[in-house]
């Protein structure tokens, strides 16, 4: 079996799990578990990564510090979590093109966090002023 018949595979019971919850007014409900599988496995990716950044990171300063016995351990664990990523990679891929399906063509897009530092500046300076 290749790659894309495991993607298709994958896709396929994923929409299989998410339809099952069938009936009269689901829509949203499908919609809500499909976006919860993409927040998922976007944020399983993002800690992969930042996982793996982080070895290298150990992994080179191993290097530097002459340390082989640790430098191999640690090529040998980034080299296990590159397979890990890649089943990430299919997973998050397979989520959102289930998330296109259920949602009619709306493209799912990772929400990015509120940025309230103008909004609690301006707060400060304000109560630091009413203080002063």
């Amino acid at each position: 079996m290749t790659k894309v018949n495991n993607s298709s595979t994958l896709i396929e019971l994923k929409l299989a799990v998410i339809k099952y919850h069938d009936g009269e007014n689901m829509d949203y409900l499908q919609k809500n578990i499909a976006r919860d599988a993409c927040y998922t496995s976007n944020n399983s990716l993002t800690y992969k990564k930042k996982q793996m950044a982080d070895g290298i990171a150990d992994f080179e300063s191993a290097m530097v510090e002459g340390r082989d016995i640790l430098a191999e351990r640690l090529c040998q664990r980034i080299e296990a979590m590159e397979i890990e990523l890649e089943q990430l990679i299919e997973r998050h891929v397979a989520d959102v093109a289930v998330y296109l399906v259920i949602s009619d063509g709306e493209e799912w897009t990772a929400t990015k966090p509120s940025n309230n530092k103008a909004k609690l500046t301006s707060k400060l300076a304000a109560i630091k002023a009413r203080v002063a």
